[in-house]
């Protein structure tokens, strides 16, 4: 990366971060968060987070190059710069203010350019070649019965309302700052103009699942599409991990455990469905 050649950034310290499931990241003196992804990734979305953060979501924009681009190019890898935000990763002990930012985001008018919601699922259809993969191969019939069972919920599916949703509203996306109120909502590669269900999947991820239901003020919700958003959820993180060989331990964690729970997650939703 040349922060200087693209940007025209000075940059003194360059410190490592945490970064996303198919990136890496680097605070930047501080002041600027240095975002790149893995070979042969590209950016997705950039231009809309500029769109987010008009309609008063806590959205971080990119910086634009010298050229005015969102993103630049190190060698075979892109990288974008954003303005650092002091925060840290949210928690469960932080679930009623993502409550509160997560019905931001679904109360906000659809005025943002985002593609529709799409329940192909091509990943989940290609993680039917990988049975034998050693991760998953003495548990074959339960993916294969659960590809099965979404494939049966998709044909239910029926239009319900729609909105902006995240659909990786989970707490490595979200900042908390100092005051406890969240100061940034991440990663927005994902984004879609789809049903809430698609972002309240999340709320089966942790303890307080009525609890965060009712704080969101969840009503009318619809059954079909929250066990499809469950079912693809944790196939979708199982194919991400047995597709690319990484995070072992979340093959269970994030896959067949949720797909596990899919009937008792259900049986809680259902109270909130029409």
């Amino acid at each position: 990366m040349d922060l200087q050649r693209d940007y025209g950034l000075t940059v003194a310290e360059l410190v490592p971060h945490s970064g996303g499931f198919a990136t890496e990241g680097w605070v930047a003196d501080r002041r600027w968060f240095v975002k790149r992804w893995k070979a042969g990734e590209q950016p997705v979305g950039l231009e809309q987070l500029g769109e987010l953060h008009a309609l008063g979501l806590p959205v971080v924009e990119p910086l634009r190059t010298l050229r005015g681009e969102l993103s630049a190019t190190s060698g075979s890898q892109a990288y974008a710069v954003f303005p650092y935000i002091e925060g840290r990763t949210a928690t469960w002990d932080d679930w009623r203010a993502v409550v509160r930012a997560l019905r931001q985001v679904h109360e906000v008018p659809l005025q943002v350019t985002l593609p529709p919601a799409d329940v192909t699922e091509p990943h989940i259809r290609n993680l039917a070649g990988y049975l034998a993969h050693p991760w998953i191969a003495d548990r074959a019939h339960l993916v294969t019965a659960a590809i099965a069972r979404l494939d049966e919920v998709r044909c239910r599916l029926k239009p319900v309302i729609e909105v902006v949703c995240h659909t990786d509203f989970h707490g490595l996306n979200v900042l908390i700052g100092s005051d406890g109120e969240v100061a940034a909502i991440l990663d927005w590669e994902n984004a879609v103009i789809g049903p809430r269900e698609d972002d309240l999947w999340v709320a089966a991820d942790g303890e307080p699942l009525v609890e965060f239901l009712d704080e969101y003020g969840a009503h009318d919700l619809d059954a079909d599409h929250l066990e499809f958003a469950l079912l693809a959820r944790g196939l979708r993180d199982l194919a991400a991990r047995v597709m690319n060989d990484v995070d072992r331990p979340g093959v269970d964690t994030w896959g067949f455990d949720r797909i596990a729970r899919v009937d008792s997650d259900l049986a809680i939703f259902r109270r909130y469905c029409g």
